[in-house]
């Protein structure tokens, strides 16, 4: 399943984003560091993860931090819950080697149903809903981690599949964010990792250092952009998330030794453009 990296700006004063959907859902395959509880008041809502289920109302469930995951209903009402990951990090220090599950029919099931049912309730609510809303978000986080917490055992075997998992989730987060600012240090936090830790991982399982693969990918969108889009350098630098012209034309230097006004020459004799050079010149 295809799915793309989200970003989650959480509520106001609040370690979490609380979010109610109505009507129509459709939500594509993503994932996310969060801890995700949905609660479904009315209607029917297909979520699917790595299986199919169809929460009826009065339901819940959980999502685990970085799964891949889509919602989808005709017509629904459901609350959506993503607690920070960094904050039950400050109550669980083996978050990386942790899951949750709420099992059927439980005590935990049942009490965090009466959570996010009042939690639901807030949304409406005028006087200091954050207040209240901090006080569900803990009490929920504490029956998770009671109740719901699973160990996951650290072997050789699961490193293996843990660096694989984390270096195709960075790739992932790279190729969507590519044309944005950012440092090595905010994919670390997004997958809830040491930036230490992705560097080395990065480099031995890739052979790159991060910043060069950052590098690489972003030449080949602002190349793209330059030959395939006919934009202007200008235009192809901004597009591949480089902050200006002089270093886009530098990255290509070093990187194909040649300039992007070189390789667009070499581009139009090759396909047999090489008489629009001059206009070409004007143009960039």
């Amino acid at each position: 399943m295809k799915s793309d990296f989200e970003l989650i700006r959480y509520n106001d004063n609040l370690p979490a984003r609380i979010e109610l959907k109505q009507g129509a859902i459709a939500v594509k395959p993503h994932w996310h560091k969060e801890i995700e509880l949905i609660y479904v008041p009315e209607g029917t809502l297909t979520v699917t993860d790595s299986q199919s289920r169809t929460l009826r109302a009065d339901s819940v469930c959980l999502i685990n931090s970085s799964e891949n995951h889509s919602l989808y209903a005709e017509n629904a009402k459901c609350l959506i819950l993503d607690i920070s990951y960094e904050f039950a990090q400050q109550f669980c220090s083996s978050m990386k080697n942790t899951s949750f599950e709420i099992q059927s029919g439980s005590g935990a099931e049942e009490e965090i149903h009466n959570l996010l049912w009042q939690l639901s309730r807030t949304v409406s609510e005028k006087e200091l809903p954050a207040l209240r809303q901090q006080s569900l978000i803990t009490e929920i986080l504490y029956v998770l981690l009671v109740q719901c917490r699973l160990e996951i055992p650290e072997t050789s075997a699961d490193n293996t599949q843990s660096d694989s998992r984390h270096i195709r989730l960075a790739k992932e987060y790279i190729e969507k964010h590519y044309a944005e600012n950012f440092e090595e240090t905010d994919v670390a936090d997004a997958l809830g990792i040491h930036p230490l830790y992705l560097s080395t991982l990065f480099r031995k399982t890739t052979g790159m250092l991060f910043k060069d693969y950052v590098v690489k990918v972003r030449l080949e969108h602002a190349m793209d952009a330059l030959l395939n889009q006919h934009m202007t350098i200008d235009e192809a630098a901004k597009a591949g998330g480089f902050p200006s012209k002089r270093t886009f034309v530098a990255k290509c230097k070093r990187a194909y030794n040649a300039t992007p006004f070189q390789l667009i020459k070499q581009n139009r004799t090759q396909t047999g453009g090489e008489k629009n050079d001059n206009a070409s010149d004007n143009r960039i």
